[in-house]
């Protein structure tokens, strides 16, 4: 049996590999798109993840392969568990937007169809629409963050704390709420 217990090494060889293959995601694009795909009501197939990270990359190695399988296992196994939680600190800046780069690139496919859908209640679509807003924050960039803080006289750094706790808390219910706005909107049933 294989084992998908996600390691330092796996990070490391991740890190390495994604970094130096040009069409490949940065390794926190690829947290934020594989936690994203992992909360979709669709689900997507694992080549068609593979293909999307490594940027078509034909050659990847078998021990890549491997390493990115356990990241997924990793990541889904905290989120379904409802322990998911940013991979970074919010003074992690770059990573941080990264992260909420891919989690808006990974939402793609089923976000819109859901938000769009006639028959989701306009609470629940408000609460994916606030939720998604929020886990998607740090993508912009950090000047508009700093002159938005600095037009509400709002402290840059307590300002990002904040966000990325709030973030934190959406993180751990998003699976559950895309799940239930899912099956409401009829789009999806609960067998997926």
């Amino acid at each position: 049996m294989l084992e998908f217990s996600f390691t330092a090494q796996h990070k490391a060889l991740l890190t390495d590999y994604l970094s130096s293959t040009e069409l490949a995601l940065p390794y926190a694009v690829c947290e934020g798109y594989l936690f994203a795909i992992i909360c979709s009501p669709a689900g997507i197939e694992m080549e068609q993840w593979l293909t999307t990270v490594s940027g078509g990359d034909e050659q990847i190695a078998e021990e890549h392969v491997f390493a990115l399988m356990a990241l997924h296992h990793d990541i889904s196994e905290r989120v379904f568990s409802g322990q998911f939680q940013l991979p970074y600190a919010s003074k992690a800046v770059v990573e941080l937007q990264q992260w909420s780069q891919g989690f808006l690139a990974g939402i793609e496919h089923f976000y819109a169809e859901l938000v769009n859908s006639v028959v989701l209640n306009d609470e629940l679509k408000q609460a994916l629409i606030s939720s998604t807003e929020q886990l998607g924050f740090f993508a912009l960039e950090q000047s508009q963050i700093a002159a938005y803080c600095d037009a509400n006289n709002v402290e840059l750094n307590s300002f990002c704390q904040q966000q990325h706790a709030i973030a934190n808390e959406f993180a751990m219910a998003y699976v559950q709420l895309v799940e239930n706005a899912a099956v409401e909107s009829g789009l999806y049933d609960e067998e997926g």
